[in-house]
């Protein structure tokens, strides 16, 4: 593996060596770490606000026992004086053996992986895609979930439209049999035609129905940053709010998850409920990462 960039490279035999490998990265954890990337460097490029997704790829890094150069804020970047992607991609893969970047533009990450010299790994680029949290969601899924060999009802509430996680999880969730989707949302703010097909079923109501029969939950907050009317966003930003009351209806060992950070779709009283695996979810991210890492470097 060179470039994550897309939800679209993967096949089933790479989704399930991932899967695989990531379980090895959680002993490795448990150990201390390891020495696999002593000497490689990190370079960490983040030109949108995050934490979940930067840390965890630093720690990757560090638990696998590299460095980590990294750049968090486009403030005191060179691209705040005009410098254009490609220049600083160049530059910052002659400094790193392997490049993670989060953009504000659609399509960014690709552009900086036709120009950088080292593997580029894409944190999530404006409203396209965000593959590596798409996988650290499919190593959720596969720990609580008989995925591949049972029926799994998918349901995605929020904002589709923008969100960038859902886009890539819908592209990883069709590699497996027997995965339906759903896909809840107001109509201004529904999943792309790009990324829907025929047998997924729409809903603009997080119907009772749904709750009820749904595997997994994945929730979504509805982007504000990403809205060009105000009034829109105002419009539907409180159109699912998860009550405990709501996710008692769910299955006992359903899934609910979200990518975080939540703002007020998740009450904090359903933390405590079993389906409740969002903080699981985030630290998932760590053995994930250092897998995609281990990988891009051949290590």
């Amino acid at each position: 593996m060179n470039h994550v960039l897309t939800a679209d490279q993967f096949s089933r035999a790479d989704l399930d060596r991932i899967m695989q490998r990531s379980t090895e990265m959680e002993t490795i954890i448990k150990q201390g770490g390891s020495k696999m990337c002593d000497g490689k460097i990190l370079g960490a490029l983040f030109y949108e606000p995050s934490t979940r997704t930067r840390l965890s790829f630093e720690t990757a890094m560090l638990r696998l026992g590299g460095n980590v150069i990294s750049e968090s804020d486009v403030t005191f970047s060179s691209q705040s004086k005009g410098e254009v992607i490609e220049d600083t991609i160049r530059i910052v893969g002659g400094y790193s053996d392997v490049i993670t970047i989060r953009t504000k533009v659609k399509g960014e990450a690709k552009i900086a992986a036709h120009y950088s010299p080292v593997p580029i790994l894409n944190g999530g680029d404006g409203s396209g895609e965000h593959p590596t949290q798409s996988l650290l969601d499919l190593y959720t899924i596969v720990k609580h979930h008989k995925i591949g060999s049972e029926k799994l009802k998918v349901a995605f509430v929020g904002d589709l439209k923008y969100g960038r996680t859902v886009h890539s999880l819908a592209k990883i969730l069709r590699n497996y049999d027997g995965v339906t989707l759903d896909f809840v949302a107001p109509s201004v703010i529904q999943m792309p035609d790009e990324y829907i097909h025929e047998s997924d079923i729409i809903h603009t109501d997080l119907t009772k129905e749904v709750l009820q029969t749904a595997d997994v939950i994945y929730d979504t907050r509805m982007q504000k940053e990403r809205f060009e009317d105000i009034n829109q966003f105002n419009q539907v930003k409180n159109a699912f709010i998860f009550t405990p009351e709501m996710v008692s209806q769910m299955k006992p060992d359903a899934t609910l998850m979200h990518p975080l950070p939540r703002v007020n779709e998740i009450m904090q009283r359903v933390d405590t409920l079993p389906q409740a695996r969002y903080f699981e979810q985030a630290l998932n991210g760590v053995p994930v990462r250092m897998s995609l890492i281990a990988e891009a470097l051949a290590v």
